[in-house]
């Protein structure tokens, strides 16, 4: 058995997300890194049904930023939850958000939550 993964790696976002009434009207840059995976026997692939569709787990992230929320945690938890509805043989995911430079009075840098789970198939 071997072990099949797929991901996208610091997609960039433009979005209202945050806990302070200026984030939600100014937005801000969010980077995202998802992977999937799932175990499989050998590794061929013929039909896109076979695979993790990475168009498809774009269009879950871009839903999720769409919607702003309070919290990077809430984003992350939202795409967990859309990728288990969504790809019914996931084995594990792995979420990273960061948020590019919060207002946190920092010069530069990124502030970051990540989500890891291993599902029982």
């Amino acid at each position: 058995m071997q072990e099949y993964q797929v991901g996208l790696e610091e997609v960039r976002f433009f979005a209202n997300h945050g806990l302070f009434p200026e984030e939600r009207i100014l937005g801000n840059w969010f980077l995202l890194t998802v992977r999937v995976s799932k175990q499989v026997q050998g590794i061929k692939f013929d039909q896109i049904e076979e695979t993790f569709d990475y168009g498809k787990i774009y269009t879950i992230c871009q839903e999720v930023m769409a919607e702003p929320v309070d919290l990077l945690e809430t984003v992350a938890q939202r795409i967990a939850n859309k990728l288990k509805q969504s790809f019914g043989d996931i084995m594990s995911y792995e979420i990273h958000v960061w948020k590019e430079q919060p207002p946190l009075g920092m010069l530069g840098g990124k502030s970051c939550v990540s989500l890891k789970e291993k599902i029982s198939i």
